[in-house]
């Protein structure tokens, strides 16, 4: 182990009450998954936020909200890529751990009602839409829970769909690249 260079910031990922309190009672960095979370991003961040102790390893709180981002043209393209991540949540949540399934797979699976159910409340979970469809959906969020940095995952089955998906969010949150 070098002994001559500096470790780096220690932060401690997420999802439930007890994480942001941990995080804040030590002084670490908080990035809370809403991504997977069944606890509330907003309360989890916010009490992070009014905790905090500080710490050798920081001065002052600093978050991360980590969320799951499908972005496509238009709302009806981003639902049809979303088919992927729905039916890969489904099976994670059975425990199968299997690549990513392709749109196609993922639309011609023979969902029961209580997979449609589950399915549903995992969509509380991830933001699908056009550019604007998900800013509109998740300004809000960033707004209540404030946090320093956002980080994005876009599980889609498509390599160059994932690519454009980040580049249409990117886009319409203001941080295109200049021309």
């Amino acid at each position: 182990m070098p002994d001559d260079t500096p470790l780096p910031p220690v932060w401690l990922l997420g999802s439930s009450d007890y994480s942001s309190e941990l995080a804040a009672q030590v002084g670490m960095g908080f990035a809370f998954a809403h991504h997977f979370a069944s606890h509330d991003a907003i309360d989890a961040m916010v009490h992070y936020r009014n905790r905090f102790q500080p710490s050798a390893w920081r001065a002052s709180p600093q978050a991360i909200l980590a969320v799951a981002v499908i972005t496509a043209d238009t709302d009806d393209e981003a639902e049809k890529l979303a088919a992927s991540f729905d039916l890969n949540r489904l099976r994670r949540d059975r425990g199968q751990y299997l690549p990513l399934p392709s749109v196609e797979e993922a639309l011609a699976y023979p969902y029961t009602d209580a997979e449609r159910t589950s399915t549903l409340r995992n969509r509380s979970r991830l933001f699908v839409g056009s550019p604007a469809t998900v800013q509109q959906k998740l300004q809000p969020l960033i707004h209540a829970s404030k946090p320093d940095e956002l980080m994005v995952i876009t599980a889609v089955y498509d390599h160059d769909a994932r690519k454009k998906s980040y580049s249409l969010l990117a886009e319409a949150f203001g941080l295109a690249k200049p021309a």
